[in-house]
């Protein structure tokens, strides 16, 4: 245990969440405090664009645990950080010192929008508060645009099918190809056509209007349009702080920043021998928060993070979960199942090595998905 009293987590994600409550599952008695920027208590993402969207759950089941002893503190943003004074500057004006740092910030949506006016009346989707008030406006809307054919827009497309709603999905690649290889990518296309959904395959960058998106000469136009075409991380507020932030915050094996200093979440630019990448995966942020937490507590120990890749997405009828990084151009093994039936157990391979592994509408334990990726189950070493 190192000499820290006082850890400031700043973000209200489930990163920054899994790093407090593992910092009291450790042990730590010190001071924890938690600064969200969102006047609601900490909640978990993924639903928002299910279940929460769908009506079929409220705010509060999507709920996340905060443990006992942690400061929550909601509405209130870091501003400004002195990594050598260990200072926070905070929205509220006040300065909150700190011994230890997680920063787990997270990331925004992406804006497509080019005008003032569009900007403002651009709908997105990224907090409780956006799905609330999309499920709203989906209410009195007959047709729907969306600008983005990654998990997110092909899973708000999902949502607006099943509610009867007219949709069309615009993108310049091949709605989620790049997330999970072409195979899948496929099936998941047939199951949206064979729902009704429209595809426009736009000739280059898009931008979108209150009520079209706009790619060249290609125009889809609706009653609502909405954007899911990425995101940005939020690192706006370490200008200055002497921190390397290039598209996220660059961190160390350990998910150190600095000494002090860690990081955890959509935020995170991890090293790879192809270079920095940033994993926005909600397992990714659960498991990073609790090994930012252990490098804190342990900054010369503490093992270094290993990623094991894990996701899930709901769409036109499909339940698939991938474990493991789908190479783009391979083919996948079928271990069982029939594409037909769309209920498959998929597995690649790569340089003579399982590499991934997939379910489509089928109740495989995770710990088995993991085996057939070669991933250990969590807790144990990987060698």
């Amino acid at each position: 245990m190192t000499a820290l009293r006082r850890v400031a987590v700043v973000g209200g994600s489930q990163a920054g969440v899994a790093a407090a409550n593992a910092l009291r599952a450790a042990g730590f008695d010190g001071r924890v405090t938690l600064y969200c920027a969102e006047d609601r208590l900490p909640y978990s993402r993924p639903p928002l664009s299910k279940d929460v969207l769908l009506g079929l759950s409220d705010a509060d089941s999507a709920g996340l645990h905060v443990a006992e002893g942690v400061d929550v503190r909601l509405g209130v943003r870091a501003t400004g950080l002195d990594v050598h004074a260990r200072r926070l500057r905070l929205s509220t004006g006040e300065q909150d010192g700190f011994d230890g740092l997680v920063v787990a910030t997270g990331a925004r949506a992406r804006s497509l929008a080019r005008t003032p006016g569009d900007r403002a009346r651009e709908v997105r989707l990224r907090t409780m508060d956006d799905a609330l008030g999309l499920r709203e406006r989906l209410a009195s809307a007959g047709s729907v645009a969306v600008a983005g054919g990654g998990p997110l827009g092909m899973e708000i497309a999902s949502v607006c099918r099943s509610l009867g709603r007219e949709v069309r999905v615009l993108d310049f690649l091949p709605p989620m190809r790049r997330h999970v290889g072409g195979y899948l990518a496929d099936l998941i296309m047939e199951a949206a056509r064979d729902a009704g959904v429209r595809f426009v395959q736009a000739a280059g960058p898009a931008h979108v209007t209150e009520h079209a998106v706009v790619s060249g000469r290609d125009r889809a136009e609706a009653d609502l349009v909405i954007t899911a075409a990425g995101e940005v991380a939020n690192t706006e507020w370490l200008t200055g702080s002497g921190l390397a932030c290039a598209g996220g915050l660059l961190v160390d094996d350990r998910l150190a920043a600095a000494p002090g200093v860690v990081a955890a979440g959509d935020v995170v630019l991890l090293p790879t021998p192809a270079g920095p990448v940033r994993t926005p995966l909600w397992t990714n942020a659960l498991d990073q928060g609790e090994a930012a937490a252990a490098t804190l507590l342990a900054p010369d120990s503490a093992p270094a993070y290993q990623a094991r890749p894990y996701f899930w997405t709901e769409q036109f009828g499909l339940s698939i979960k991938v474990c493991g990084t789908i190479p783009a151009e391979e083919e996948p093994v079928v271990v069982s199942g029939d594409r037909a039936e769309r209920t498959l157990v998929l597995q690649w391979w790569s340089g003579g090595a399982p590499v991934a592994a997939a379910t489509v509408n089928h109740r495989m334990p995770i710990v088995r998905l993991r085996r057939l990726a070669a991933f250990p189950p969590i807790g144990e070493v990987i060698p």
